[in-house]
């Protein structure tokens, strides 16, 4: 399925192969080196090398007489992204036939990437020593990575302290949102989540006020789109006033997911608002009609041959949109997960319809018969298998839909999923892989991967919560197990294995809060409970089929349930003990 820029290009004469088993064996077959290209769809530098180096002669003459050239979308296949990217898109990556890697390079113009090629021919007809030497200083590296990865550690409540000041050591004071080493402002909606968590738990107000601030500041900036809606992928100004013009699915419901909390905590307008505005831009612009699931994304392109105005009428825009209209399930997940809370803190009947609707035809269309799920949906056809983050998102959408919605169907299908995590994805050396097979090149070993296993962990915590079973909460703690101390390497990005790891550690409880969709009593109820319990694990779930007015919230701590309570001041840690 390769797609290449919407503008003139001569790209697609090159011989480009899929990914897989077939390409490798052909390289061996002809004795020829391959060239990956790993690219994104939204990657405007990737457009522009399909316009530009791609579209040259030269290139196109030398790629399809020397080299087996492979054409990868990080979107389509992640798993081979997240072995090959190298610092961005695109990213070309030379190898030999049998899959073992010699250098990458990014962005060029045609004539150094002429060159390159011409060397790399070069190389690999008359001097193979260096290759053979390139090829054992990489294996050996790769190997000592990997021993070093392995070290285990005991998880315990100081590496949540320690990731807490990560964490608080990176938020810009200034213009919101955290610091990071590309010194570039992406949304990191996951750090503020993890800040919303922290605020419930110690009652520190600056973790709230923060989060207020970048989702504030987020909003106020060109980062938001005021003419469509939705938010840019991240910004190169720390003031998010420099965005890039991607905006990508899983943003878009996570940083809802942020907006929603932000407004059950504050009962902020600007919050509720962005919010709502959040949620109508998916049910339009990233809206699949035919299937009732959601678009990977909305990017922006100069158009063909035209001018920019330096200014344009107010209202409109100098860019064409054009939109990724696969339909991936991860994203979707963690979109249907942020429509399921929509529902329940704002009252919006649509954003439910939309994420049952969204969340049947993952399970009926993207199921694999084998076990878990297909990651892609594309031109009627489901592919793409046996990616760990598919069951992972998918499964704690079935989790916030059965917590939400109260149908046991969905509770069912997460512990299946579960049980196929366990069979198909458990690294006996602790965590849980990537990938449940193998393939060629570097597909010939699956990875354990920190901020997957913080999304594994956080779904098998859930669902030990919601069935009371200790066995998932095994699950869980396998899935952190080896990686204490290699979370200092992962900055922002370490927070979510910061809760997954708090909530691991602390015994469940379970408010059921019975209450009207939307109603401001029954916010008044979550809001207590997330603010004044001050407890670790505490999961919300929700009931609207008694149409209790005023809202209540019936308790459930270390097995016991505790009297139902229908005033926000009388939901206390002491109310629940006893003491």
């Amino acid at each position: 399925m390769h797609r290449f820029s919407v503008r003139s290009n001569r790209a697609h004469l090159v011989d480009w192969h899929e990914w897989g088993q077939e390409a490798f064996d052909l390289a061996v077959a002809q004795d020829k080196p391959v060239a990956l290209f790993l690219t994104a769809f939204w990657c405007g530098f990737c457009q522009r090398m399909d316009e530009t180096t791609l579209s040259s002669d030269e290139v196109i003459a030398l790629l399809n007489a020397y080299f087996i050239p492979i054409r990868v979308e990080e979107s389509q296949r992640p798993d081979v992204d997240l072995r090959y990217n190298q610092d961005g898109w695109p990213t070309i990556a030379f190898m030999t036939p049998q899959g073992d890697h010699l250098f990458s390079v990014n962005h060029l113009a045609p004539e150094p990437f002429l060159d390159i090629l011409a060397k790399t021919v070069r190389m690999f007809s008359d001097d193979r020593a260096t290759i053979e030497t390139t090829v054992a200083e990489t294996r050996s590296s790769l190997e000592q990575r990997s021993q070093a990865a392995r070290a285990e550690s005991r998880l315990d409540a100081r590496i949540v302290d320690e990731i807490v000041g990560i964490v608080e050591g990176l938020a810009d004071h200034a213009h919101g949102g955290y610091d990071d080493p590309t010194q570039n402002k992406f949304l990191h909606a996951e750090a503020n989540e993890f800040f919303l968590y922290l605020h419930g738990l110690t009652g520190e107000a600056s973790y709230l006020d923060h989060v207020v601030q970048s989702l504030e500041k987020m909003q106020e900036s060109r980062t938001y789109d005021e003419i469509d809606g939705g938010f840019y992928r991240y910004s190169t100004k720390p003031d998010w006033r420099e965005p890039h013009p991607e905006k990508l699915l899983a943003d878009q419901g996570s940083v809802l997911g942020n907006y929603l909390r932000t407004y059950l905590l504050t009962e902020s307008e600007p919050a509720r608002s962005t919010a709502e505005t959040l949620i109508d831009y998916l049910l339009t612009t990233l809206s699949d009609a035919s299937t009732g699931a959601f678009l990977g994304c909305q990017d922006y392109v100069r158009p063909e041959g035209g001018a920019l105005r330096e200014r344009p009428a107010q209202g409109q825009r100098q860019l064409l949109s054009i939109v990724d209209e696969y339909i991936y399930t991860d994203q979707n997940a963690q979109v249907i997960s942020s429509l399921l809370e929509a529902w329940w803190v704002l009252g919006r009947e649509d954003a439910r319809d939309r994420a049952v609707t969204a969340l049947d035809f993952l399970w009926s269309r993207l199921r694999d018969p084998n076990g878990g799920m297909f990651h892609l949906f594309a031109d009627g056809t489901s592919s793409v298998p046996d990616i760990v983050m598919d069951s992972a998102y998918m499964g704690k959408a079935l989790l916030d839909a059965y917590a939400i919605l109260g149908d046991s169907r969905y509770l069912e299908r997460a512990k299946t999923l579960a049980e196929e995590l366990v069979r198909d994805f458990r690294n006996p050396d602790g965590g849980f892989w990537d990938v449940s097979g193998t393939g060629p090149a570097g597909m010939a070993k699956p990875m354990t991967v920190l901020t997957q296993n913080a999304v594994i962990a956080l779904f098998f915590v859930k669902l030990a919560d919601l069935t009371e079973d200790i066995g998932y909460r095994r699950q869980a703690h396998w899935a952190l197990r080896n990686f204490p101390n290699l979370h200092r390497s992962y900055n922002a990005f370490a927070a979510g294995f910061g809760e997954a790891l708090s909530r691991l550690l602390a015994p469940s409880l379970l408010l059921k809060l019975t209450g009207v969709a939307g109603s401001k009593d029954a916010r008044a109820l979550a809001r207590a409970g997330l603010t004044n319990l001050r407890h670790p694990d505490l999961v919300l779930l929700f009931d609207s089929s008694g149409g209790a007015d005023p809202a209540r919230v019936t308790a459930r701590l270390d097995g016991r349930d505790v009297h139902p309570i229908e005033d926000p001041n009388g939901l206390t840690r002491e109310a629940l003990t006893g003491g």
